[in-house]
């Protein structure tokens, strides 16, 4: 979400004449000192007389080079005038000068300044690989650089773990900054929010969920070279569903679109290839069964690894228990990644 401060910055001034005392009033400023070029708006001067006059004469004059010059005659009472003119981001300050001359060749000169910031609103997204919760820190993308970042870590009982204002030095344009944060709390992190503002006034919202559940099981025991699920072997797969119930009734108010990601693995007896097949039928078997319970509470996505991803390291025709097992992880919808999970050609169920 975004949001942004806007001001009408109008300017009341009373004009007065060389070696005259105050005659009669003009006034002038911006409509906005904040600008969003991305919805067409531009700077717009508004300057309006109280009486008429002969003709009027304003200059205007930006630290940017900007300068123009525009002549009214007549000047009518009560009238109103908008001027506008193309900003490149950032903020400049204007010079207003309005001169009047009325019928009697009085003349009347009125002076301000006014900033006008041109910027759209700041956007801000955390990439999930760059998060790293041992030494609490993340990379923070932005359209254009913040100048403070505020922080609170959730823990995945929902307690907050620490809260902390981050000041952003040397930001560039287009390069992403290094955000860290402080932790008083101890336990794992489950959600990041993080709030950047800019110097414009806008500031943009963002969370991250860096968490993922490996769900606790007892491996399915598959006959040899076989994928089906037998009859005695049911309930180690009714027992881990309860755990992904449990799971998705803790953390589903936070976590709206789960994934439950389903990995089959075998041990390194026969040839590579055959592994490989058989651990995808396996991981696709586990995964229809879970989908039939799930309701379209979760996706299910699964994937086969063969022995390329071996929880105990073996020579090649090793009858390894260990490894001929399967992981079930729940995520916010990213896919895992690590040393169990090393590819991500996860497929999803029909």
């Amino acid at each position: 979400m975004t949001s942004r401060t806007v001001l009408a910055a109008f300017v009341f001034a009373a004009a007065i004449a060389a070696d005259a005392p105050a005659h009669a009033g003009v006034f002038m400023g911006m409509e906005a000192d904040l600008v969003d070029p991305s919805k067409g708006e531009v700077p717009t001067l508004i300057v309006g007389f109280d009486e008429k006059y002969f003709r009027a004469q304003i200059d205007i004059t930006g630290e940017n080079g900007y300068s123009k010059t525009h002549h009214i005659k007549p000047v009518s009472a009560g009238q109103e005038l908008r001027y506008t003119w193309s900003q490149k981001e950032g903020t400049v300050m204007y010079s207003i000068r309005v001169e009047m001359v009325d019928h009697a060749a009085e003349h009347y000169i009125e002076e301000t300044e006014v900033f006008v910031s041109s910027a759209p609103p700041i956007t801000a997204s955390i990439p999930v690989n760059s998060v790293d919760l041992e030494n609490k820190w993340f990379s923070l993308v932005t359209n254009h650089p913040p100048e403070e970042v505020k922080i609170e870590v959730i823990a995945d009982d929902l307690s907050t773990l620490g809260e902390s204002t981050f000041a952003v030095t040397d930001a560039k344009k287009g390069s992403p900054v290094r955000v860290t944060w402080e932790q008083q709390g101890e336990g794992e992190v489950f959600r990041i929010l993080v709030r950047a503002f800019d110097e414009y006034g806008y500031w943009a919202g963002v969370e991250i969920i860096p968490w993922s559940l490996v769900v606790p099981h007892e491996d399915v025991n598959f006959p040899t070279g076989s994928h089906e699920i037998l009859a005695e072997e049911a309930p180690k797969l009714q027992d881990a569903w309860k755990e992904i119930v449990k799971a998705l009734d803790k953390y589903g108010e936070w976590i709206p679109n789960p994934t439950l990601y389903v990995g089959g693995y075998t041990d390194t007896v026969g040839d590579a290839s055959s592994n490989q097949s058989l651990s995808e039928r396996r991981a696709l078997a586990i995964a229809q069964w879970f989908k039939k319970r799930a309701a379209g509470r979760v996706t299910i996505r699964y994937q086969g690894f063969g022995e390329t991803a071996l929880a105990k390291e073996t020579p090649d025709n090793t009858d390894e228990i260990v490894n001929r097992r399967a992981v079930y992880i729940i995520t916010p919808g990213g896919h895992p990644s690590g040393k169990d999970t090393p590819r991500a050609n996860w497929r999803g169920l029909e």
